[in-house]
């Protein structure tokens, strides 16, 4: 309980700052940084909360085994990392986000006299590069859409630590990647909230010859994360 009502104060606490910020931005006597977004290079850095979890596609042994139901099943997740923002145009910037993300995926497995669920707990190094899209600005304010890939690597040992014989994933991934989001210019930062969605376009299974994975012939990562940029 204690654990729940902390992450619903926390999402309250930054819907809070949105909307005070909002009101503020649409203000008619605050006019941040006006030249903005005239320099050619932008830094910061972003937090993301969402939920992340795999996509499966059943293989034909699916219906040969004891395996009667498989049910991905979403997780929350967490990342951290820096923003680099090229200007390429007047409403278009390249933006480049190296983050650390922090995952935890896992898939219920139905048996015709028990239940297992296999969990996926690892850490990864990602590398999205983004084309963005800005409306005209209104004050302090403006829509922008965005879209483009994202590179990622496992790091650390969690993957060697799973046994031969437990659901193993691959440690690289690609995904597509688009959103949306507003920018509100502070006197002292820019600050961006943005929702971003991810589908992964590679089979990270491991091909282990277990019951776990001879069953799903195709596993694909997604993800949907509400991103907070500071710049």
């Amino acid at each position: 309980m204690y654990y729940l009502c902390g992450k619903k104060s926390l999402v309250a606490l930054i819907l809070l700052f949105i909307i005070s910020t909002a009101a503020k931005a649409q203000d008619p006597k605050w006019s941040n940084s006006p030249r903005y977004d005239d320099r050619l290079l932008h830094y910061g850095f972003s937090i993301g909360v969402g939920t992340s979890g795999y996509k499966a596609k059943l293989s034909q042994q699916f219906l040969e085994d004891t395996v009667s139901s498989i049910r991905p099943v979403f997780s929350s997740a967490f990342t951290l990392g820096f923003v680099v923002s090229l200007r390429l145009a007047e409403h278009f910037d390249l933006r480049l986000l190296p983050t650390v993300g922090f995952y935890e995926r896992k898939i219920d497995y139905k048996f015709t006299q028990t239940e297992k669920t296999q969990t996926i707990e690892s850490t990864f190094l990602e590398f999205p590069l983004l084309v963005k899209y800005k409306s005209q600005r209104r004050r302090n304010t403006r829509m922008y859409l965005l879209a483009g890939g994202k590179l990622s690597v496992e790091a650390g040992a969690k993957k060697k630590e799973k046994k031969r014989t437990e659901l193993r994933t691959q440690g690289t991934d690609f995904s597509i990647e688009y959103g949306f989001g507003f920018d509100f210019y502070l006197p002292l930062f820019k600050f961006s909230p943005e929702l971003r969605f991810s589908h992964g376009i590679i089979n990270v299974l491991n091909p282990d010859p277990n019951i776990y994975s001879q069953s799903i012939s195709k596993l694909t990562t997604h993800s949907l994360t509400l991103y907070l940029h500071f710049e």
